[in-house]
């Protein structure tokens, strides 16, 4: 069974701020705009995830409270873990690893460089550093507890500016 995971890296947050919390970072407006964009794109290519993934941090909530504003997506449906915030590669691997079988399409919605690494980690390609709301698919023919080294196929890197 075909399994499709979209990558999402968050859009772009404000770095200037120093008085608040990496955690605690927002979009900025231009991310806002681009975050938007990502979900036109994924409902024009009819990519449907099935699932929503995000990290606890508040631009990676808010990426995926603008895309699935384009897509069929209940924003209630979306999944906050917190091991996604400052997860490693390995911990990246294991929520894969832990999704439920009965789903098809999955997207993550986390933060670099851990995407970028556990891509090219399982397709064993080099992609490089995905940017803000860089979106990466890939797909497998099996189960996510499958996922591994070398064994997922690299469908498509997209970054923000192939969007606009």
């Amino acid at each position: 069974m075909s399994k499709e995971l979209f990558l999402i890296r968050h859009a772009e947050a404000d770095a200037n701020n120093f008085d608040i919390r990496d955690i605690d970072r927002s979009l900025t407006p231009e991310g806002e705009i681009v975050a938007s964009k990502v979900g036109r794109f994924m409902k024009m290519n009819e990519y449907k995830p099935e699932a929503i993934l995000v990290s606890s941090a508040l631009r990676t909530r808010q990426t995926a409270g603008f895309m699935v504003e384009q897509i069929d997506f209940d924003p209630s449906k979306i999944q906050e873990m917190e091991e996604l915030y400052e997860a490693s590669t390995r911990i990246l691997l294991r929520v894969v690893n832990e999704i439920n079988p009965a789903l098809k399409s999955v997207a993550i919605v986390a933060h670099n460089p851990a995407i970028s690494f556990l891509a090219e980690y399982l397709t064993g390609d080099i992609i490089g550093n995905v940017s803000p709301a860089g979106i990466i698919h890939l797909r497998y023919e099996g189960e996510w507890s499958a996922f591994s080294q070398n064994v997922v196929e690299f469908v498509a890197y997209t970054s923000p500016k192939e969007i606009e």
